[in-house]
């Protein structure tokens, strides 16, 4: 499905590159450094597999290629968006401006876009703002692991089903978000930390949410939009269900238990419902993220 110069440069090299830099970052750093660090692993991650897979990220000219440009944005970011000395207000009007110039990016220009391009523009960025600010909440309510591998989780699943569902070359570049997410939570899995993850929380949402919606109305007329796409980055808020009501006062490993099998189960039932809203599971509709295409 894959070739293996892909899953060499645009997996192994991101994954190994955030795994590298957010391990290093937690034995020199700690606290707000920590945060920084985190957020420039992302980046430094995403860069690499861009830049190694030869995708030319420099001159976007539709609205999908400047996904990784809001992906590294995001990834910059992040840190300054959980950092001490902000106001709950501030985070949130922080967030919604990341959000704003998101949806401005990947919002098409198309003349029968469905809603219209403003109110489109506005749903997006407010779903944008409360998936960052949500991610952020259970990041402070639930371990560390549990949360950096529901991220990397839900990110590999996205990626899946675009490459099934709509395009093998948009899996591909939606895979090397997964990767450096993944990259993360193997290093968070040996060092635990709050702060790290917590600075993750941005980068996914404009991340793994851009790709998603990108991808879920790119399907060609009269083809309908993928809607069951649009709510595969929801899955790591399941754990809010850990952090609340009677579970809150459980051991660690059951929390755990119930944590992974609310991510686990969700992820399975959007993805089964965007399985049966496609009958398309090859690379039939020939997208590319080539910026040489017309």
């Amino acid at each position: 499905m894959f070739s293996s110069e892909f899953l060499l440069k645009g997996v192994a090299a991101p994954f190994l590159t955030a795994f590298a830099t957010i391990l290093l970052s937690s034995r020199l750093f700690s606290g707000r450094r920590g945060m920084a660090a985190a957020g420039f692993a992302i980046a430094q991650a995403l860069g690499a597999g861009w830049l190694l897979w030869g995708q030319d990220v420099w001159l976007p000219s539709r609205n999908l290629h400047w996904v990784p440009w809001c992906a590294v944005g995001g990834a910059l970011l992040g840190p300054v968006l959980v950092a001490g000395g902000l106001a709950r207000f501030e985070r949130w009007l922080l967030a919604a401006f990341a959000a704003l110039a998101t949806a401005a990016l990947l919002v098409p220009t198309w003349p029968d876009l469905w809603p219209s391009r403003t109110v489109s523009m506005m749903s997006f960025t407010a779903a944008l703002t409360v998936l960052a600010r949500g991610v952020d909440g259970v990041g402070r309510r639930n371990p560390p692991r549990l949360v950096s591998l529901s991220m990397a989780a839900t990110a590999l699943v996205a990626a899946m089903l675009i490459a099934a569902c709509v395009s093998l070359k948009l899996g591909e570049s939606a895979l090397v978000t997964a990767a450096a997410l993944a990259g993360s939570a193997a290093a968070v899995l040996i060092r635990p930390d709050e702060t790290a993850v917590r600075g993750l929380a941005l980068p996914y949402a404009l991340a793994v949410g851009g790709w998603c919606y990108v991808c879920a109305i790119e399907l060609p007329s009269p083809t309908p939009p993928l809607v069951a796409l649009l709510f595969v980055p929801l899955a790591p808020l399941m754990l809010a269900l850990v952090a609340a009501g009677p579970l809150a006062n459980r051991s660690l490993t059951t929390r755990w238990i119930a944590g992974l099998l609310l991510v686990a189960g969700y992820l399975v039932g959007v993805g089964a419902w965007a399985w049966t809203s496609t009958e398309t599971s090859d690379d039939e509709y020939g997208y590319s993220m080539s910026y040489n295409a017309d």
